[in-house]
């Protein structure tokens, strides 16, 4: 028997680990007295793009190097799909606020992002949140994308939005 690695082979035989990365988004609309209006607890599409930017990350040829430290939400229901570059109607984008990074160490590993649209940010019927590495709105690089029932944000509301990614 042949024992040598096949380069045209996708996988070694017995070998059954793999890395995917599997995204869930948390939202809650808070009210006036920080009660919980309405809560959401999505899976998500993590994209083609983000993967790839994730996964670039790793190489030692001009490798990406700028994190993914903002969330965006947007007025689109249209559900997502893995080659979506931007949202489809994004509303604002600001700061990842915090972040959980404790659980690298975790079995199996996570990474939690999370932020607050505060009374006068994004006050319209929101669908739609994304993970970007930049601030500039409807730009690349997206990590991943989610659609869901809309939730009107209005001025008595804030809007906590926590990502969890993990393998």
């Amino acid at each position: 028997m042949d024992h040598r690695l096949q380069t045209d082979s996708p996988r070694i035989e017995g070998v059954q680990d793999f890395f995917r990365l599997r995204g869930c988004y948390e939202i809650a609309l808070l009210g006036p007295n920080k009660e919980v209006v309405d809560y959401r607890k999505i899976e998500n599409v993590v994209v083609t793009i983000g993967r790839s930017y994730v996964l670039s990350m790793i190489q030692s040829v001009s490798p990406a190097t700028t994190p993914f430290t903002y969330i965006g939400v947007g007025t689109s229901t249209t559900g997502p799909a893995t080659a979506d570059l931007v949202m489809g109607s994004e509303a604002l984008r600001i700061s990842i606020s915090s972040y959980v990074t404790g659980g690298l160490g975790s079995n199996p590993p996570f990474w939690q992002a999370q932020c607050t649209f505060a009374t006068n940010q994004a006050n319209t019927t929101l669908g739609e949140a994304g993970i970007f590495n930049t601030s500039a709105a409807n730009t690349q690089t997206m990590l991943s994308h989610v659609t869901y029932a809309t939730i009107n944000k209005t001025t008595s509301n804030t809007l906590a939005i926590s990502y969890t990614i993990s393998n």
